[in-house]
């Protein structure tokens, strides 16, 4: 008989709020919230009680729920003894449910152990008894429970979100039916949709959900008590936002991931609109830097046609010594900056060196496992390093004949050079990337280039550090730091080679292209354009005071050789191989030219 007459009051209660309440407040959810769950020892007694009421409370202030009214939930809880605290089980969930009319019901835990208070909430479907989700809250003080009663209504509110249409759009503003008898409050943020075509199952035929098509989002100016006012913060097009559209509110931290993503997008299509914009431009410079590239190679040619007697070539290379034939092709070659020693690799990891004054073979290192790709002798003439297929950078005492120091790099290295001190190494490497080698200390800087790097070069002071190759553009980086400081463009085809001229000031770059440039390194202004050839330039060789340059182009059968003035760009001799150049060095006061060819090293007189 109690029961019929609680029910019944409670029936009452719920009755007479459902006459005074307006068309809007249809959309309050109802809700139970029911005692938490103690576990653990409190100072205070009655904790999970408590915390009920706090959560109570903060769900009544959001004007999105309809909380049933506690005493009512206690008393008809205790005549159907399910027992108000704790977790629910299905079936208490589900009857309690019928009884009340109430589709979800709020309960958990809050518990205490080592100095650490945890809630833990649940929130139940009654019809089903599923768990609709579950979430968990940790502090460590009593005190800040009531922030954790804070937090957890926030997360709650967000599983409720307020669901409406757009009644009106003036310009930028628009009016929806949503207002504060629902819970709406200025600076609110709402997501404007359409629904569009039912998912299905692709076997069961199950809708598993609609298909939603965002329009934009709105911001809560003005709240009234059945509608609100807003500002379009963002619209997918213009005059997408419509009236009879639906909306969603979001919280602020949805809101803002909805704005990052579009600002992302906005900046995404700024930035290929920019991309194509710059192409075009490039497109444009390329094809008039083409045309005055072309202009000048013709006016190169003209003159280095007057200059040299109209085209004759010069055989003049006087041979001075030539060294034993290897048993392998030889693969690299190094002149040492004093021009006692020359060095070079083969094809099977051996380094060779030589006295260039007494022509006696002074040693030879198994180095590396393959292919030696590189070998550069430090300006000292004390240390050799050596690169090679193996992935693999060594660093040799020169008289000692011991190897000082490795390092193992990712890929193969295509050029190595060392500082003017010779304790640095810059290997450039086939993977777009460029390495600062401090070999005392064993660190390295890395700088990467748009594609793989065939040349590297460092000053004399140390301060600048070249790269060049398949992305047909010199960078000029700092060593230290690994900052680019310009890009120098000019070669239409791979850059093979670099040197440093003038103290630094000055840089030679050699091409495919069949061009040698002469830049200058302070504003990356082309000084001197050096076209005389008429095949791939792929050897270049600077003597110590930079007065004299030698390009060596290589062919199939010979090679032509063409010796510079630098300072003038004026072309002084040519000369003609007998047999193609596959390697070229100088000695540091250019009397002496280098060539190896398969597996010969010969020694020319350069006049």
């Amino acid at each position: 008989m109690r029961l019929l007459v609680t029910i019944a009051a409670l029936l009452c209660l719920l009755a007479s709020s459902a006459l005074s309440v307006s068309a809007a407040e249809y959309r309050k959810i109802k809700v139970a919230v029911l005692d938490f769950q103690q576990q653990g020892s409190f100072e205070t007694a009655g904790v999970g009680r408590i915390a009920a009421e706090w959560l109570t409370t903060g769900l009544v202030e959001t004007g999105r729920f309809e909380i049933i009214e506690r005493r009512l939930l206690q008393q008809i809880v205790d005549e159907q003894k399910m027992g108000v605290s704790g977790l629910f089980d299905p079936s208490s969930a589900s009857k309690l449910g019928r009884l009340l009319g109430v589709k979800t019901v709020v309960t958990g835990t809050i518990q205490h152990y080592e100095n650490t208070f945890e809630l833990n909430v649940r929130l139940i479907n009654v019809e089903t008894g599923a768990i609709v989700t579950a979430d968990r809250i940790k502090a460590g003080s009593a005190s800040g429970l009531r922030n954790m009663i804070s937090r957890i209504t926030t997360r709650i509110v967000r599983h409720f979100p307020l669901q409406g249409y757009v009644v009106q759009r003036t310009a930028d503003r628009v009016m929806i039916d949503l207002g504060r008898q629902s819970g709406v409050s200025p600076g609110l943020q709402f997501s404007v949709f359409l629904e569009g075509k039912p998912l299905r199952h692709p076997k069961t035929g199950e809708v598993l959900s609609i298909e939603r098509i965002e329009k934009g989002s709105l911001k809560i100016t003005e709240v009234r008590e059945k509608t609100a006012l807003a500002t379009i913060t963002t619209e997918s097009c213009t005059g997408c936002i419509q009236e009879g559209q639906q909306v969603s509110s979001v919280f602020v931290e949805e809101a803002q991931r909805r704005d990052e993503l579009q600002q992302q997008q906005d900046e995404e299509r700024k930035r290929l609109e920019q991309e194509q914009d710059d192409q075009e431009k490039r497109d444009k410079e390329n094809r008039k830097a083409e045309e005055e590239r072309k202009k000048r190679e013709k006016e190169a040619a003209e003159r280095n046609k007057r200059q040299s007697g109209q085209g004759q070539i010069l055989s003049g290379l006087v041979s001075v010594m030539s060294f034993p034939s290897q048993k392998e092709s030889l693969t690299s070659l190094a002149v040492s900056p004093t021009g006692g020693i020359v060095a070079a690799g083969d094809n099977d990891g051996r380094i060779m060196a030589w006295d260039l004054k007494t022509r006696q073979q002074l040693f030879v290192l198994p180095a590396h496992k393959g292919e030696v790709t590189a070998v550069d002798i430090s300006h000292d003439g004390r240390l050799l390093a050596s690169a090679g297929k193996d992935k693999r950078v060594t660093v040799w005492n020169i008289n000692k004949q011991q190897q000082v120091a490795v390092l193992e790099i990712r890929d193969k290295s295509t050029d190595i050079e060392f500082s003017r001190t010779g304790q640095q190494l810059a290997i450039g490497l086939d993977n777009k990337e460029t390495w600062v080698w401090s070999i005392s200390s064993n660190r390295t800087r890395t700088v990467k280039s748009d594609d793989d790097v065939l040349a590297v070069a460092l000053s004399p002071d140390g301060h600048l550090l070249a790269t060049g190759g398949k992305d047909k553009l010199i960078s000029l980086w700092e060593p230290g730091t690994g900052r680019l400081q310009r890009r120098l463009s000019g070669h239409h085809k791979d850059i093979r080679m670099l040197a440093f001229v003038a103290g630094g000031k000055r840089l030679v770059s050699v091409s495919d292209d069949k061009q040698a440039i002469l830049w200058d390194t302070k504003n990356g202004t082309q000084l001197r354009i050096l076209g005389g050839h008429d095949d791939q330039i792929v050897h270049l060789a600077v003597s110590r005071d930079g007065r004299k340059l030698v390009t060596g182009e290589r062919r199939r059968g010979d090679g032509l050789i063409i010796l510079w003035d630098p300072e003038t760009g004026r072309e002084l001799r040519r000369y003609r191989a007998e047999k193609r150049v596959d390697l070229m060095g100088m000695t540091p006061d250019g009397t002496l030219l280098v060539i190896g060819h398969d597996k010969d090293l010969s020694v020319y007189q350069l006049n």
